[in-house]
């Protein structure tokens, strides 16, 4: 990976946690988690024609904990975890539909939610804020399929 993506890859995950941390206040109201920085990485992985060193990955995991108050490491193990799965699958994914993709990230976006509401909020986990954010995310990325909105055109590598 070039510096230069390396550092626009950066900015754009910094904005998107930025952009997370005014956004969720106001969506947990209704029992909504949207993960944006984490499907910002998962785009970015996704549009990414080479597949990414893991130790980066990690370091870009850290660098999404230091910046958003987590557990240290959590996003670095869970960025991996997405990076071996889509890094795996990437043949398999060129014959999927937009549709199907966007279902593959809102299913990964519920794991993420729930997995992170395990290490962070226990005494306070909610099945209805899992659930809610399952068919809001479903909605939302299909409503995005269906438009044909190109938001993975930032992501171009």
């Amino acid at each position: 990976m070039k510096f230069t993506q390396s550092i626009k890859l950066l900015l754009i995950i910094f904005i998107a946690n930025i952009c997370e941390s005014f956004l969720s206040p106001y969506l947990i109201k209704a029992f909504i988690n949207l993960p944006i920085t984490f499907l910002f990485f998962s785009m970015f992985l996704y549009k990414s024609k080479t597949n990414i060193n893991p130790f980066y990955i990690f370091l870009i995991g850290l660098f999404v904990d230091i910046i958003s108050d987590a557990p240290f490491g959590l996003n670095s193990a869970l960025f991996c975890l997405m990076a071996y799965l889509i890094n795996s699958y990437s043949n398999t994914f060129k014959l999927f539909s937009f549709f199907q993709i966007c279902l593959f990230f809102s299913v990964s976006s519920f794991f993420y939610i729930g997995i992170t509401q395990i290490f962070m909020n226990l005494e306070n986990f909610s099945y209805a804020v899992l659930l809610i954010s399952l068919i809001f995310n479903t909605v939302l990325f299909i409503t995005i399929s269906l438009l044909r909105i190109n938001v993975m055109a930032i992501f171009k590598t």
